[in-house]
């Protein structure tokens, strides 16, 4: 309990949107700052250039009172994908964007309704990233699918 007996609450949907419009930015970073550790042979990371809008759009969206699917109307960018799909590889750089926003939310002491609407629309945005990686018809207009040929991305490892 807080002085005067009152008990600490965590925040909430319309506290922890002001953070993350605040620091969009920054968790892009944290996010960059994980994937490369988890992952250092993807260089840079594949789903890089659509989650500066994902993590944009967070803020708003959550403020609004909006369905975590909404957040596929703000994502934008360029999916980059080895030659064939790159689905495992995309999703794993998605799982490492739901770990950040989970940590996120324990680090600030969110409420566990925050954290689980924030899982949401990162899961729906996952499963939009992997319909364009595969190239299917009803993927998202507005993420631009980029094959790498070079680079780092998904070199084997050699021992």
């Amino acid at each position: 309990p807080a002085p005067g007996g009152r008990a600490v609450s965590g925040l909430g949907p319309r506290e922890m949107a002001e953070v993350l419009s605040v620091q969009a930015d920054e968790i892009l970073r944290i996010w960059r700052l994980a994937r490369h550790s988890m992952r250092p042979d993807t260089l840079p990371g594949l789903c890089d250039g659509v989650l500066q809008s994902f993590f944009a759009s967070l803020g708003g969206l959550l403020s609004s009172g909006a369905e975590p699917s909404r957040v596929l109307g703000a994502l934008r960018g360029t999916l980059r994908v080895p030659p064939g799909s790159g689905e495992a590889a995309v999703h794993d750089e998605w799982e490492d964007v739901r770990q950040v926003l989970r940590a996120t939310c324990q680090s600030l002491g969110a409420l566990p309704n925050v954290g689980d609407w924030l899982d949401e629309a990162a899961r729906a945005a996952q499963d939009a990233a992997l319909k364009v990686a595969r190239r299917e018809p009803a993927a998202q207009p507005h993420i631009l699918r980029l094959v790498v040929f070079s680079g780092l991305a998904l070199r084997p490892k050699t021992i």
